[in-house]
């Protein structure tokens, strides 16, 4: 079965993005240190998408897609424009991020090191990022 979620882009949607997130979750009996990594990484990519892609605009959405299969757990964020080629990104280094006095760019790395998997499905009018985490 498919949870969905669609939330205008304002930060303050963000808690009910992790409500959401843990809630179904829990109901798919998911261990709780899993949930929270999760729960971190869908944080960032909706934070990256709310900030970055639509400036905090809350007349825009985006639309949240959790579902398991078997041992797998499935995300799928769906949203207008073109995708950020986040499976090609290349963060800085730490050395970089500290001489350039950086304060962000590591959510790309963080949702890497938790999710087994990125792909991005990129159509003509939106693009979904399905991120897979093994369990």
């Amino acid at each position: 079965m498919k949870s969905r979620l669609k939330v205008y882009c304002s930060v303050s949607n963000l808690s009910q993005i992790r409500d959401f997130v843990r809630s179904n979750l829990r109901s798919m009996e998911v261990n709780s240190r899993t949930m929270e990594q999760v729960v971190l990484a869908v944080d960032e990519a909706c934070a990256n998408a709310i900030i970055h892609q639509h400036q905090c605009d809350g007349c825009s959405h985006i639309e949240i897609t959790l579902y398991r299969n078997e041992d797998q757990l499935f995300v799928e964020l769906k949203d207008v424009g073109k995708a950020f080629p986040i499976d090609a990104y290349e963060p800085q280094s730490n050395e970089e991020r500290i001489n350039s006095h950086s304060k962000g760019g590591m959510g790309v790395l963080l949702i890497r090191s938790i999710m087994d998997s990125i792909q991005i499905d990129q159509r003509q009018d939106y693009y979904i990022f399905k991120f897979i985490k093994n369990l």
